[in-house]
C-alpha cells in the first residue's frame, strides 16, 4: 500500500510521536511510506530525517506560511493521512482536490480545535483516540466517518537501573525522580513539597530539558533545592529509555486542557517499566492503573514514598502500564488503521 502522510516528524511533538510510532511501523511492513513534514526552526530535530521523508512546507519567522505543491503531485497514493494540529490548511487548499483524486484521505484529530477548513477537506475518515473526541467530533462530522484508534506507544523496552545509571554517570545509591521537556516550568510549584519529601527520602530530583530558558531557570533554582540535578539536552528516544530505566519515578505535571486531551509523553514512556507519576486532569483520564494519580501535595508526597518503598500497588501498576503498551505498540495500532484503509476498497 502506498500512504503519504503530513505530519511534523523528528521533531518533540505530541504529533510526531503519533505519526513516527505508526508510519515506521508502516515502513516495517512493508508499505510504501512517504512523509511531508515542515521545515522546523523553532523546534531542535531529534535524529536525521529518513529517505522518504521530505520537507515541503512551513512558516518563517514572519509568521508567513508556505508550501511546495509538486512534492505532493509527483507521489501517487493509495492513503493520504493528515495530522491535524499544526497544518497548512489554507496552502494545502489548493493541492489538495488533487491528492483526493487519487488517494483516500484520513485527518488524525489531536485536540479539540476544530473550523471550517476540516468540513471543507471532507475527508474519508476521521481518526480519533477515544470516546471524548468522538462526542464533540459528531457535531460537525457524520458519525459513520468517525474511527476511534487510541493513541500508540513506544514498543516495551526495560532496562537494567545499574547499568543505565552508570552509563549516565549518575549515583547508583540515591533514588531518582525524573522530570523532562519543553515544559518544566510546570513543575516549579512541586518543589516545596518534594524539598518536604527529601528530609525523610533523600533523592535526586533529574530535570532534562533543551530549552535554554527553563535550564537556566532551574539552574538559578539548584542555589536553594539542593537536590535539583541538570542536564540541558534533547534526548532523542534510546537516551530517554536509559533515562527512565534509571529512574525511581517519572514525574509529569500538567493543568487541565480546555478541551479533550492526550499527554503523548506518557504513551512515549509506559514501556519502561518505570513508575509514571501524573498530575490527576484531563490529559490522563483515560488511563487508570497504568499510571498513579495525584490531586494535590500530600498525595504526591504519599505516592512518591509508596515508590521509594517499592510496594505492591507500585508494582502491579508497572505490570499493567507495560501490558498497556503492549497491547498499543506502534506496531498494534498501525494495524489498526491499516483495517481501516482496507476498508476503503
Amino acid at each position: 500500500m502506498n500512504i503519504g502522510m503530513l505530519t511534523r516528524w523528528n521533531v518533540p511533538c505530541g504529533v510526531g510521536v503519533h505519526a513516527e510510532l505508526v508510519g515506521r511501523a508502516w515502513v516495517n511492513m512493508g508499505h510504501k511510506v512517504k512523509i511531508f513534514a515542515p521545515i522546523e526552526w523553532k523546534d531542535p530535530y531529534l535524529a536525521s530525517d529518513e529517505p522518504y521523508v521530505v520537507r515541503c512546507y512551513g512558516e518563517d519567522e514572519a509568521g508567513n506560511k508556505f508550501l511546495d505543491e509538486q512534492p505532493f503531485l509527483k507521489e501517487d497514493f493509495d492513503i493520504f493521512v493528515v495530522q491535524t494540529m499544526i497544518m497548512p490548511y489554507r496552502e494545502l487548499r489548493g493541492v489538495y482536490p488533487k491528492i483526493k483524486e487519487k488517494a483516500k484521505t484520513v485527518f488524525v484529530i489531536h485536540d479539540e480545535w476544530l473550523d471550517e477548513n476540516l468540513t471543507w477537506f471532507d475527508p474519508d475518515a476521521v481518526v480519533c483516540f477515544d470516546e471524548r473526541y468522538k462526542r464533540f467530533l459528531t457535531k460537525t462530522i457524520p458519525e459513520d466517518k468517525i474511527h476511534i484508534i487510541p493513541y500508540p506507544c513506544h514498543p516495551v523496552k526495560r532496562g537494567d537501573k545499574k547499568v543505565a545509571r552508570r552509563k549516565l554517570k549518575l549515583p547508583l545509591d540515591k533514588r531518582i525522580i525524573f522530570n523532562f521537556g519543553n515544559n518544566i516550568f510546570r513543575h516549579i510549584h512541586l518543589l516545596p513539597p518534594l524539598e518536604r519529601l527529601y528530609q525523610r527520602y533523600p533523592f535526586i530530583l533529574l530535570t532534562v530539558t533543551w530549552s535554554n530558558d527553563w535550564f537556566e531557570l532551574f539552574e538559578a533554582l539548584k542555589g536553594r533545592y539542593s537536590f535539583i540535578e541538570l542536564r540541558n539536552e534533547l534526548p532523542p528516544i534510546d537516551l530517554l529509555y536509559t533515562y527512565l530505566h534509571a529512574s525511581d519515578a517519572l514525574l509529569i505535571h500538567k493543568d487541565s486542557a480546555l478541551g479533550v486531551a492526550v499527554a503523548s509523553v506518557v504513551y512515549q514512556c509506559l514501556g519502561s517499566g518505570c513508575p509514571i507519576v501524573v498530575h490527576d486532569v484531563n490529559f490522563f483520564e483515560t488511563l487508570q492503573d497504568e499510571v498513579i494519580k495525584y490531586g494535590d501535595f500530600k498525595a504526591l508526597s504519599n505516592t512518591l514514598e509508596s515508590i521509594f518503598q517499592e510496594k505492591e500497588e507500585v508494582k502491579q501498576t508497572i505490570k499493567k502500564a507495560l501490558a498497556y503498551a503492549e497491547a498499543n505498540s506502534g506496531q498494534e495500532i498501525a494495524k489498526k488503521f491499516l483495517h481501516l484503509f482496507e476498508s476503503f476498497y
